[in-house]
């Protein structure tokens, strides 16, 4: 639970775009309300630390994307999963927009490390487009969609990535109103771009 508590920590500075060198052992030590020894008891260094971090992240990430959706009607399904990638987004909105990691990040780990994240970072992507792919499929099969290509399924999931960056933000209630217009809006742009 400690490790799981220290991931956390280390994933939310990431998240809000804390300079890699502001992320010390101290300073999660400290937001996780533990002595600076205890982080030594898991992780030999700052490094280890936050690779260890991420790894766990991306893991628990593919594997909700591709083992937590039930897949009912081509709408409501949508719509989970718009939720689904804002509250991602919001947790690490790298998660779904990898280039934005490897810009600020990758340079402060080893190769190897760099090369490891990065590849991860791809796979959950396409796990998620995976997911999206077999929702429109399930469009597709209602007579809701017809225009579903590998093409058309990126072009339709960056548009929605797009729309995303530019609405949600820190304070962004999925409960309210205007979430759920938004939310609404952005199935039927879908609808129209895969028509």
């Amino acid at each position: 639970m400690k490790k799981e508590l220290i991931y956390e920590e280390v994933l939310s500075m990431l998240n809000d775009r804390v300079d890699y060198k502001s992320i010390t052992l101290s300073e999660v030590a400290k937001r996780c309300g533990m002595g600076k020894s205890t982080l030594y008891e898991y992780f030999e260094s700052k490094d280890e630390m936050v690779y260890n971090s991420i790894i766990f992240y991306l893991n628990r990430m593919v594997k909700f994307f591709s083992a937590s959706f039930k897949i009912s009607t081509f709408r409501t399904t949508l719509k989970t999963f718009i939720k689904a990638i804002i509250i991602t987004m919001k947790a690490n909105y790298w998660m779904v927009m990898p280039w934005t990691f490897l810009d600020n990040y990758a340079p402060f780990f080893t190769e190897e490390n760099a090369d490891t994240i990065t590849e991860m970072l791809y796979k959950c992507r396409e796990v998620i487009i995976s997911l999206f792919s077999s929702i429109c499929e399930k469009g597709e099969e209602e007579g809701t969609l017809y225009k579903i290509d590998d093409q058309n399924i990126n072009f339709a999931f960056n548009g929605i990535i797009g729309s995303l960056s530019e609405e949600i933000d820190a304070d962004y209630d999925l409960e309210s109103e205007d979430a759920k217009l938004f939310v609404e809006d952005l199935c039927s742009c879908v609808v129209k771009q895969l028509n």
